[in-house]
């Protein structure tokens, strides 16, 4: 028998109590004891939007939590914490459009955990991936204020480190600034250094609907319609891999991790529970495409040298943004400048008009003269999504539709509030 063991739970749907019986037996059956305990609870609310439909393949689905919360709760927990980080805005914000807490009303002994309000501590990695790797992590999450640390990702392609999993869920303990620093070449390693910190005690993957492509904003939404449970969070991606066709030894960060000893990235080195339903689901998941080419009347100029976690996957992600909601057409006409190693000849150069031509990164400043300029290693990936919209002759970028003004307002203002009694 394998040390490692994960459990296929069939769900069809959404439905939070049947999601909590079905938690609650698997609990059970595993004698976990959450009496009097504090637990951190970490979803995945990357696109915070009201429409349910629109991110059903996106964001960890609110009544997943809720019947997590509730199972918990029924079991004696002292203290649930729902946690999230700044994503697209503040997390008060993604909390009140996601509706997190509408759907956990009435369960006891539940609190939002706003990430981005919360004191944070400098750790220092024990042999790092990234040498010297100083990584400012919640303080509550390193300080034994939490017994349970429990992951509760959305199972999707993702442009940046190829999927999301339970390791790619770490990202959202930390800051944007924190993230940003590392967002490029060194991405893989930034996760698996995240990862050595904490790893969680339970792994929930909400692969009830799953995330087909390029992911995180823009992915098709497959019905693989059930949970997929352990406590090792490598076993877990491991299977989940395993479900979508993707080879883990082909994601750097689970590579990484596997060969310090944290867990498996072989399924043969794994006890599946309901492996019969698992091999039901499995399919081949299209994997994530970040050619930028995407219209024959838009022209790319890229370096032979770039990284592809950084600046050609933020751009994928904004002309996927486009293509997908107003029409590849759009892109028409528009010049993208990016990379490594790149010269452009004068003559081509001199074609270029200034609203219609994005320069994007650090990499490529010397052009910056040509076309809007996006400075960074890689851009902040929100300024630049205002800054697309405003500067260049392309229309807003469609995610800000979703925007609500008067909530981002007020939740702002709020959170300025609880930033202010931190100091």
């Amino acid at each position: 028998m394998s040390k490692y063991q994960v459990t296929i739970i069939p769900q069809e749907n959404y439905n939070s109590l049947e999601i909590s019986e079905k938690l609650g037996k698997y609990f059970d059956g595993r004698e976990y004891n959450f009496e009097d305990k504090s637990i951190l609870i970490k979803p995945s609310f990357v696109f915070p939007i009201d429409d349910a439909t629109r991110a059903i393949a996106i964001n960890t689905h609110v009544n997943l939590v809720a019947g997590i919360v509730k199972s918990l709760s029924e079991r004696g927990a002292r203290l649930i914490y729902i946690a999230e980080n700044k994503t697209m805005a503040t997390a008060r914000y993604a909390f009140a459009r996601v509706g997190i807490k509408k759907a956990v009303k009435g369960i006891k002994n539940v609190k939002m955990c706003y990430l981005d309000e919360k004191k944070r501590k400098n750790v220092v990695v024990e042999d790092p991936f990234i040498k010297d790797h100083v990584i400012k992590y919640p303080k509550l999450l390193v300080d034994d204020s939490i017994d349970y640390f429990i992951s509760v990702p959305k199972l999707k392609g993702n442009l940046y480190a190829n999927v999301t999993l339970s390791v790619k869920n770490n990202l959202g303990l930390i800051s944007k600034k924190e993230r940003l620093k590392h967002h490029d070449t060194s991405l893989h390693d930034h996760l698996s250094d995240i990862t050595l910190i904490r790893q969680p005690d339970i792994i929930i993957t909400d692969t009830i609907v799953s995330g087909e492509g390029n992911g995180p904003s823009e992915v098709k939404p497959i019905n693989t319609q059930m949970m997929i449970v352990g406590d090792n969070c490598l076993a877990v991606d491991t299977t989940c891999c395993y479900l979508i066709g993707i080879d883990p030894n082909e994601i750097k960060h689970l590579k990484n991790l596997a060969e310090r000893g944290i867990g498996p990235i072989d399924i043969q080195d794994i006890e599946l529970n309901n492996k019969e339903y698992l091999e039901s689901k499995k399919s081949k998941f299209t994997p994530v495409d970040r050619n930028l080419n995407v219209h024959p009347n838009l022209k790319v100029f890229q370096g032979k040298e770039d990284c592809y976690p950084g600046c050609p996957a933020f751009l994928r992600t904004y002309l996927d943004a486009y293509g997908n909601n107003l029409g590849w057409e759009t892109l028409s006409g528009m010049t993208i400048i990016v990379g490594n190693d790149l010269e452009i000849p004068e003559e081509e150069l001199q074609k270029l008009e200034k609203r219609k031509t994005i320069v994007y990164g650090d990499c490529v400043k010397q052009y910056k003269e040509h076309g809007v300029f996006f400075k960074g290693c890689p851009p902040d990936y929100v300024n630049a999504m205002f800054k697309i919209s405003i500067k260049t002759t392309l229309p807003n970028i469609p995610y800000f539709k979703y925007v609500s003004y008067p909530i981002y307002l007020t939740t702002w203002i709020v959170h300025l509030f609880h930033r202010l009694l931190m100091i």
